[in-house]
């Protein structure tokens, strides 16, 4: 997107220097590099830049505005006819290189492209196991299931509201992953220039005190370091070490906000049908080797018998999804309303 959109703007700078009032059709189209599709009874045209569908734009003749992708209106001084010729006024052209600008503009600005999800076991690892019985009702509960529940919820969620950012599951089914599967899925993302991802794995707990019961996040301890720059491919490679302790610290930071925006989801959410039990610090395989900001979230006991029957209904798992999702969606607007928390 933001490659088309420097060229488009690069092609239309031009036109405003070369031509005083008004460009003919024919001159937009080869400056420009366009395909034209006419509709001569609505008196309606279809530039199709560089050739491609990346960017269109509609026009009419005689209207005061020039519709681009089908869905953001620039308003312009209108294309026009006269002597069966079809003009663009310089003032149009300028209108639609400033849309373009703006783009460019804010395609240089820090935005989370992606978030992956991770639904933790699966497959031949159930992950804990709760089995608890009474004279009315018995329950076994897998781990497995109510975390790919909540996994596959949110996913919903996040497409429905990011659908230009990336949103990725591990699995999206009862399939088992080696941990290095889902770290590397992670770590291998392409991602451009000032975008970043975030890494949200989520998990059910157990405990041997079968009174234990909550919801909690996991980051990775402040005070741990991993190579998160690889020195090979620098001239400089004395200021790795440097570079990577500042990368580790940002993630750190990046990390326990979004720990706490989750934890703030699941307050508002869940209210007092389960206790926060807080941030909490350890270095968990998926945290350690996801090379991003990073958390790991417990839903909760299903060792607990109370809890286990929470988590084995689905109500309690929308709440417990929307709760991530509100957590996930704060930290994306602040991350990119702060310029990655610059400012």
């Amino acid at each position: 997107m933001k490659i088309k959109a420097v060229l488009i703007f690069l092609l239309l700078a031009p036109l405003l220097h070369v031509y005083s009032q008004y460009m003919e059709l024919g001159r937009v189209l080869q400056e420009l590099q366009a395909d034209l599709q006419w509709n001569p009874e609505m008196e309606t045209g279809v530039l199709k830049l560089n050739g491609t569908a990346e960017h269109r734009l509609i026009f009419k003749i005689g209207s005061p505005w020039v519709l681009v992708n089908y869905k953001d209106i620039v308003e312009t001084s209108g294309v026009i006819r006269r002597n069966g010729a079809v003009l663009f006024p310089k003032s149009t052209i300028g209108a639609i290189q400033a849309y373009f600008a703006a783009r460019v503009a804010e395609s240089d600005q820090p935005r989370i492209a992606t978030i992956l999800i991770d639904a933790g076991h699966g497959g031949k690892d159930s992950g804990a196991i709760g089995v608890h019985e009474d004279k009315e009702k018995s329950l076994k509960i897998l781990e497995k299931d109510v975390v790919l529940t909540v996994a596959l919820n949110l996913h919903r969620m996040l497409l429905k509201s990011y659908p230009a950012k990336e949103i990725i599951l591990t699995r999206s089914d009862d399939t088992y992953l080696k941990l290095e599967e889902r770290t590397s899925l992670a770590n291998n993302v392409s991602l451009r220039k000032n975008e970043a991802i975030i890494f949200v794995s989520i998990h059910a707990n157990a405990a041997f005190n079968k009174k234990a019961k909550g919801y909690e996040v996991w980051v990775l301890p402040q005070e741990y370091r991993r190579e998160l720059i690889d020195p090979s491919g620098m001239e400089e490679k004395e200021i790795a070490p440097i570079l990577n302790v500042l990368l580790e610290e940002e993630y750190s930071v990046e990390s326990t906000k979004l720990a706490q925006e989750v934890l703030d989801g699941f307050d508002e959410q869940v209210g007092d049908l389960s206790p926060n039990r807080g941030i909490r610090e350890e270095s968990w395989f998926v945290v350690r080797n996801a090379k991003m900001p990073s958390i790991l979230i417990e839903l909760g006991y299903v060792t607990h018998f109370g809890e286990a029957f929470l988590l084995s209904q689905e109500s309690y798992l929308q709440k417990l999804s929307l709760g991530i999702y509100t957590g996930i969606r704060n930290f994306v607007q602040t991350f990119e309303n702060t310029k990655g928390f610059t400012e």
